[in-house]
């Protein structure tokens, strides 16, 4: 029988090249100390699979002598025993799986399609049913890559069931370089699969960021959603951020739409902003290579990057405001991350900022209905945490996970950063 094991992985903040990106410029995304969280545990009843997801509502189970296995094994392609991800979402395989997705909640539907899809994929029919419990510190729907860090959760929880992988075994104060393991990129690959479900034809950025930690800079060429160079900075780590949440929804295709209207009608002008944005990126890149990362350089860029998404009109009055607040106390470097046109700001924080000045700035932020988040940018992606002899008990609980409050309350019971045994590849 599996022992229980917890699964970890980052989200994601973009640094530089948000909407340059579109057209062919270079970006910059880095992992967020704040992550996503997936329980693993042995169910009584080893024919029951169980997917609970507390912060969304999800609670779903399935017989696992349900799933159509001999149906489903002529559509997964295998190369040395293992299944390979594919180009594309398999329809046969989601034909397969239609009557095991009943739910009228359309996120509910979404998460648990993302789970069968990768369950029916990774595992047998001999994979004991488990009991998986997710829980994000992340928060949800804010552009900060929660969906690919609970992909990415899931993806490695059922490749390590399903007997594809190997428990990590690099400790948490561990730096390495590389482009991954056979391991990580078999997570890497088969969470942009589940990224799919999700999002349809997701950059494939997101995940990579949760699965190998660190900083990735990546450019598209040939459209949206073709990606011709990934570079891992698997060993960024270590700089201090504030993330705000204006908690103003946005449309991400609207404000790409808008920018590309305003490229349409200003054509040279616009350019020289996106290619403007462009040099910045590798600026940074640059910077980010360096063995100690000058944050006075990366401050000077991020307010570069800032003005000229101002320039391209995918700013809000609250982003404003927010960077307004931070720039006045002089906490540090603010922009925009993401989309814009709400969502979420990013500052960069002085090295020298007094903890008393940035609560002085955290209650103002909260007094105009913002959310606030303390977290270090980069750092270590997907990880693992096994029950051994000397683990608590209580540690590996599915009622205690649950019942955690808050963020706080999960990272101090379980934290990747805080509680020693965690694994990494």
């Amino acid at each position: 029988m599996t022992s229980p094991f917890y699964v970890s992985a980052p989200g994601k903040v973009i640094l530089f090249g948000e909407h340059s990106t579109v057209y062919g410029k270079p970006a910059i995304a880095a992992a967020l100390g704040l992550r996503a969280y997936l329980l693993v545990v042995p169910n009584e009843d080893p024919n029951q699979i169980c997917l609970e997801f507390p912060d969304i509502s999800l609670k779903h189970s399935w017989n696992r002598q349900d799933i159509p296995w001999g149906s489903l094994q002529q559509f997964i392609d295998r190369h040395e025993g293992k299944p390979v991800a594919t180009d594309e979402l398999i329809p046969e395989i989601l034909d397969n799986l239609s009557d095991l997705l009943d739910m009228e909640d359309q996120r509910t539907y979404i998460t648990c399609r993302c789970f069968m899809y990768l369950y029916s994929n990774l595992c047998s029919p001999d994979t004991p049913g488990c009991h998986f419990v997710i829980r994000s510190t992340l928060p949800i729907g804010a552009g900060l890559g929660s969906s690919a860090s609970v992909s990415v959760s899931i993806s490695t929880a059922l490749a390590i069931l399903g007997k594809h992988i190997e428990y990590p075994t690099i400790a948490i104060d561990t730096k390495h370089h590389g482009k991954g393991t056979p391991d990580s990129n078999f997570i890497d690959a088969w969470s942009l699969m589940g990224e799919k479900c999700f999002h349809g034809n997701p950059s494939g950025i997101d995940n990579a960021v949760a699965t190998h930690g660190g900083a990735v800079m990546y450019q598209r060429f040939g459209g949206p959603g073709n990606v011709a160079v990934r570079t891992n900075l698997r060993n960024f780590t270590g700089l201090d951020l504030l993330l705000t949440n204006t908690k103003i929804p946005r449309s991400t295709a609207d404000l790409v739409g808008g920018v590309a209207a305003l490229t349409s009608k200003y054509n040279k002008a616009a350019e020289n902003i996106l290619s403007a944005m462009g040099e910045v990126a590798m600026d940074a890149y640059d910077a980010m290579l360096q063995p100690t990362v000058n944050t006075n350089v990366l401050s000077e860029l991020f307010n570069i990057n800032h003005g000229l998404l101002v320039a391209l009109g995918v700013s809000h009055p609250a982003l404003e405001t927010i960077k307004a607040i931070g720039d006045s106390h002089k906490i540090g470097a603010t922009k925009l991350t993401g989309a814009g046109g709400g969502g979420c700001a990013i500052t960069l924080l002085s090295p020298d900022v007094e903890s008393s000045t940035l609560d002085r700035v955290k209650k103002e932020y909260e007094a105009k209905g913002f959310e606030t988040f303390q977290a270090q940018l980069g750092g270590k992606g997907v990880g693992v945490l096994q029950f051994e002899n000397n683990s608590e008990p209580e540690m590996f609980s599915a009622v205690n996970f649950m019942s955690q409050e808050t963020r706080e309350h999960i990272e101090e019971a379980i934290g990747a950063s805080k509680v020693a045994g965690w694994r990494f590849w």
